[in-house]
């Protein structure tokens, strides 16, 4: 019953604390929520037709294992299955989940702290804390870096298994570890981190417990093995590694742990200085910290020493704050020396694919949240207090309105989708298809309505193999042919498609500018004879079938149809 009231009470401060995505459920921002849509929309339509297509996205055809470029957010999209069983809407899918995720990461952190003894209203107060964090908010546009529902449960069974030493315990533990990896790879290799020495805190004096929780670790790796195996087999062609200094430029200086959000409306325009430098938001505000110091205060005035979980929540909100500063240690400008981060590049090159080290914070705001709701627990305030001292915590690091760009906001499936998506959708056959304009990431902001991203998430529509493609990486064959979608229609950037097997060309003309535009009719006037047939024109939209030479043969026999 009290875990329903918590569920409850997450679900009211998700919709209060993100408005306004509980508004905008059909409603679709460009760039990353768009890939995400279509990953959570691929997962589901794989798992529903042919689950052995799953690592084979339907984008930068011809590869394999496409969706091993990025995030796949397994873990999370889990969460949208009953969902999935009413709607094939990917939009909706995504939206739910990533409100989901709130909801979820509060309540499994409202578990946490009652099993590290927390009070009831101070309990529901770390979840919130934790769930309503700003390294959470910051995050609205990436799904996976927001898939922290599963994270508390790892600690929590961590917990339990240090106290009672039973093996299912430890089991638990690990599949919870396997759940918070395939929901973020990034979680999952930071946790690697992280964890450890917490939990060697929590079995300090207990080594006879260590190797069951070498199985389960070692159980959990072999779950993950399929997944690393998809990584890989994506990964290896492009020899991918990131630069370190790449890493040091995405990690967190000391000084963003007083960085806040930009539309934070306690602090923002104080910290504008700060964050100004380049530091991350992670500022975790004056409440949360406040608390687990008041409850330390508490302890030591009693001459009462504090408890193993509550040194392994400290040692673990250190190493985390060590980690999310990368490989090399800074402070308002100045170089520190090498940070742990360093070591781990050095010991194995999987540490070497992390480039956004400052996400750690997350292994931040965890323990900060549980110390926060022992210390409030400790102080034992009247339940009014305690409010207050919630609507207060949740005020100082509050967005609001979280921000939803208009000029991304382009795809609303209230809206009826383009002729051309459904005309794709109409034809019968898996026949690749290549969209042009063809763009870099970098475009987004230049052409918001045709990006690579758009294209991914109308072919939910049709689910059709196409050349284009948007990821953390792009594949050097893409990008080979990108460079060559200029000279469109000439015979070598025709050749190149011919050679992978693209049958359709979906060419939008309002994805150029003037000069382009102008340039692009004149090539298409002098476009080698037999290479195209135009087969449907959607106002500016137009589909040319890329012709083989003895498809052109048949076609010039034929007549036009």
């Amino acid at each position: 019953m009290k875990s329903l009231r918590a569920l409850g009470l997450y679900a009211v401060l998700t919709v209060a604390l993100t408005w306004p995505y509980a508004a905008n459920l059909w409603v679709m921002e460009v760039g990353d929520p768009a890939f995400f849509a279509w990953e959570v929309g691929w997962t589901v339509h794989a798992l529903g037709s042919d689950p052995a297509q799953l690592p084979h996205g339907n984008i930068f055809h011809p590869l394999p294992f496409t969706l091993g470029l990025d995030e796949p957010v397994f873990g999370t999209t889990l969460l949208a299955l009953p969902l999935a069983l009413f709607t094939d809407n990917a939009v909706l899918l995504f939206n739910v989940l990533r409100l989901l995720t709130f909801v979820f990461s509060g309540l499994t952190a409202y578990w946490l702290a009652r099993e590290l003894g927390a009070g009831e209203g101070a309990a529901l107060l770390g979840g919130a804390f934790f769930a309503f964090s700003p390294i959470r908010t910051d995050q609205m546009a990436h799904l996976s870096t927001l898939g922290t529902q599963w994270l508390p449960l790892v600690v929590l069974f961590a917990v339990r298994y240090s106290r009672s030493g039973r093996t299912r315990d430890a089991l638990l533990g690990g599949l919870f570890y396997v759940l918070a990896f395939a929901a973020c790879g990034y979680h999952g290799l930071i946790a690697v981190a992280v964890l450890p020495l917490p939990f060697l805190v929590l079995l300090w004096g207990r080594w006879r417990l260590l190797p069951r929780a070498a199985l389960a670790t070692a159980l959990a790796g072999l779950v993950l093995l399929p997944l690393y195996l998809m990584h890989s087999r994506a990964l290896e062609p492009e020899h991918y590694s990131r630069r370190v200094d790449e890493t040091i430029f995405y990690s967190a200086p000391l000084e963003s742990f007083l960085a806040t959000s930009v539309g934070n409306r306690v602090y923002g325009e104080i910290t504008d200085a700060v964050r100004a430098r380049g530091a991350y938001n992670l500022f975790p505000g004056l409440v949360v910290p406040g608390l687990g110091i008041a409850g330390a205060v508490v302890l030591w005035r009693r001459r009462q020493r504090p408890s193993r979980e509550a040194v392994a929540l400290t040692v673990m909100a250190v190493v985390a704050a060590l980690v999310a500063m990368g490989p090399l240690l800074r402070a308002f400008g100045h170089e520190l020396g090498p940070g742990p981060w360093a070591l781990l590049r050095a010991a194995h090159p999987v540490f070497e694919k992390i480039r956004v080290t400052s996400r750690a914070g997350i292994f931040l705001a965890l323990p900060l949240a549980m110390l926060a709701a022992k210390g409030l627990t400790l102080l034992r305030p009247r339940a009014v207090v305690v409010a207050i001292i919630g609507i207060v915590g949740l005020a100082e690091t509050l967005i609001a309105p979280i921000p939803m760009p208009a000029f991304t906001k382009v795809i609303d499936t209230r809206e009826e989708s383009p002729p051309v998506y459904r005309w794709l959708a109409e034809q019968p056959g898996r026949d690749p298809i290549v969209h042009l304009p063809m763009f870099d990431g970098r475009a987004l902001l230049r052409r918001p309505r045709f990006h690579e991203s758009v294209y991914m998430a109308y072919s939910t529509l049709h689910w059709k193999p196409m050349v284009n493609g948007y990821a953390g990486i792009e594949p050097r064959g893409y990008v080979r042919i990108r460079q060559e979608m200029m000279s469109f229609p000439s015979e070598e950037f025709l050749g190149l498609l011919r050679e992978v097997g693209v049958r359709y060309i979906v060419l939008h003309r309002d994805g150029y500018g003037p000069n382009q535009t102008r340039r692009l009719e004149a090539q298409l006037e002098g476009a080698p004879p037999g290479s195209l047939r135009e087969v449907v024109t959607f106002g500016r939209d137009t589909v040319y079938e890329l012709l083989t030479p003895g498809k052109a043969a048949k076609v010039a026999d034929e007549g036009p149809e």
